[in-house]
């Protein structure tokens, strides 16, 4: 019981920093963003772009399973500096950190066998390979 109550007090601690829902930030508050959270999942997209929406409806499933993790999304167009910076030349982009850190860039669907046709489960279990989530045995 003592273990839920702790449980759900750091849910809620970070529920109240954004975790457990998909936000859209701005390029100033990316470093803010990132300080706050262990583990966070930073979308570069585009809204005119289909590819990008079809990560953006994986992300959002993921974002209410994962509490653990933050889920944002950047418009790389408006955000040019962390583009150039992060080195963001194809959408959509995962940028995967732990502790501040890059620990993987995501570039399209190149890395997943169905391509664009990926299921979010193949998302989840690519994020775990990175650590920026757990999967739950």
């Amino acid at each position: 019981l003592e273990k839920m109550k702790i449980e759900q007090s750091q849910k809620l601690k970070m529920q109240a920093i954004g975790h457990g829902q998909y936000d859209m930030i701005d390029e100033k508050d990316f470093f803010d963003c990132a300080k706050k959270s262990k583990r966070i999942v930073i979308h570069f997209w585009r809204p005119e772009t289909f590819r990008c929406e079809v990560m953006d409806r994986h992300l959002r499933q993921l974002c209410q399973k994962h509490w653990e993790t933050r889920f944002v999304k950047i418009n790389a167009e408006k955000a040019p500096y962390l583009a150039e910076k992060l080195h963001i030349w194809c959408l959509p982009s995962l940028v995967l950190c732990i502790d501040g850190k890059t620990e993987h860039t995501t570039i399209g669907f190149s890395e997943f066998e169905s391509g664009d046709e990926c299921t979010t489960e193949e998302l989840e279990v690519h994020l775990a390979k990175y650590q920026v989530i757990k999967l739950d045995s």
